[in-house]
């Protein structure tokens, strides 16, 4: 089973919104990747694409 979705798959607006949501609220990067299906580092990844500084998240 297949836990990630395929690294070539671009990331929506509404998922860009999520991962902001979701560190907002506090979650980790791992159980922020179960959630939006992408690996840990794709979030790492995206969130330092985004901007989004290392005290807004876990």
């Amino acid at each position: 089973m297949k836990l990630y979705a395929p690294s070539d798959t671009v990331w929506t607006a509404q998922q860009d919104e999520e991962l902001r949501r979701q560190l907002a609220a506090g979650r980790g990067i791992n159980e922020i990747a179960l959630r939006l299906k992408r690996s840990p580092l794709a979030i790492r990844t995206r969130v330092k694409k985004l901007g989004i500084r290392a005290g807004q998240m876990k």
